[in-house]
């Protein structure tokens, strides 16, 4: 007897729900309108800015793909909250929180079925930018290894942002509180990272110039907080991309001791799995957050039996003692 593949009841049930809407039509048919409106944009302004009669270098068009790549993450960074941040409130909302804690799915089965709902949405956006990003394979020489890892990119970024959009769902009541506290999450981590190395290269700068003593190393220490910037490896992916080198090949030249090197050269796997992590962290805080509700709905229903019991047995014990008597 084969066995059948198990897929999560909340996946399945958000999949066919899904497939009925023509939002996600709308939705894939604007994003594609988008990505080629930047292809055609692109393609006149580098017509207009080519020399007059000069013959016109197709290569140049390799451009296309670190545009059409920050655009999609940009799209996606705003499309994920969208999606996600209706996936607890929503359903609070439409008052059917309730029937799904009632089901035997565990917390954290119900928030991992909400977010790899989102996650077939945004494959599904990125299957139809394939005939768009392909332009900037066909016209500027890059490679399909180059497709492949920004998709890659794009759904790590997707799990990063669909866990703080789920994160934030769990936490606030309704549904555009929690896009807006998902997207106020995002910048402030990627203004914040970028404050905490301004402000401490500042500080051993200003250190330097008081005291003489050695010079700060640009490449040592505060750089590392970009390592929880969930946006630093798609720099890194973008730049080994273009140039065919990587962050580590920019600072090949400082004396960098073998550890800081090491995580230089391998930026970007390191970043995506401390990410990743906090991605996991999220998920759980949600699912806890979930837990707690159901725990709470349980402790309701169980002393509204029981107070139903208590009041039941009242008029028994009233109709014995009438009869003894």
């Amino acid at each position: 007897m084969k066995k059948q593949l198990r897929i999560n009841p909340i996946l399945k049930k958000e999949m066919v729900v899904g497939s009925r809407s023509m939002k996600m039509s709308w939705a894939i048919m604007g994003v594609s309108a988008i990505l080629t409106a930047i292809v055609v944009f692109t393609l006149l302004i580098s017509q207009l800015t080519a020399a007059a009669g000069a013959i016109y270098d197709y290569s140049n068009l390799v451009v296309l793909f670190p545009v059409l790549g920050i655009a999609e993450c940009v799209m996606l960074s705003l499309m994920v909250p969208v999606i996600t941040s209706g996936s607890i409130s929503g359903e609070r909302e439409k008052q059917t929180l309730d029937i799904m804690l009632t089901t035997p799915i565990s917390p954290f089965s119900i928030v991992l079925g909400k977010l790899m709902s989102a996650m077939m949405i945004v494959m599904m956006y990125m299957i139809a930018s394939v005939p768009i990003m392909a332009i900037a394979f066909v016209l500027g020489g890059l490679s399909w290894w180059n497709l492949i890892g920004l998709f890659i990119i794009l759904i790590y970024l997707g799990i990063y942002v669909g866990s703080v959009g789920i994160f934030c769902s769990s936490v606030v009541k309704k549904s555009i509180a929690a896009t807006i506290l998902t997207i106020v999450i995002g910048l402030a981590i990627i203004i914040g990272t970028s404050l905490i190395y301004s402000v401490t290269m500042s500080i051993a700068t200003m250190y330097y110039m008081t005291s003489g003593t050695m010079k700060p190393d640009y490449y040592l220490g505060p750089v590392f907080v970009f390592l929880f910037n969930p946006y630093s490896p798609i720099f890194d992916f973008m730049v080994r991309a273009m140039s065919d080198s990587s962050i580590y090949d920019m600072v090949s030249n400082a004396q960098l001791h073998p550890l800081v090197a090491l995580m230089y050269r391998f930026w970007i796997p390191i970043s995506m799995g401390i990410n990743l992590l906090i991605s996991f962290g999220f998920l759980k805080l949600a699912a806890a957050r979930v837990g707690n509700v159901k725990t709470k709905k349980v402790k309701k229903t169980n002393n509204k039996v029981n107070n139903q019991a208590a009041t039941a047995a009242v008029p028994e014990t009233k109709s014995s003692d009438n009869q003894g008597n």
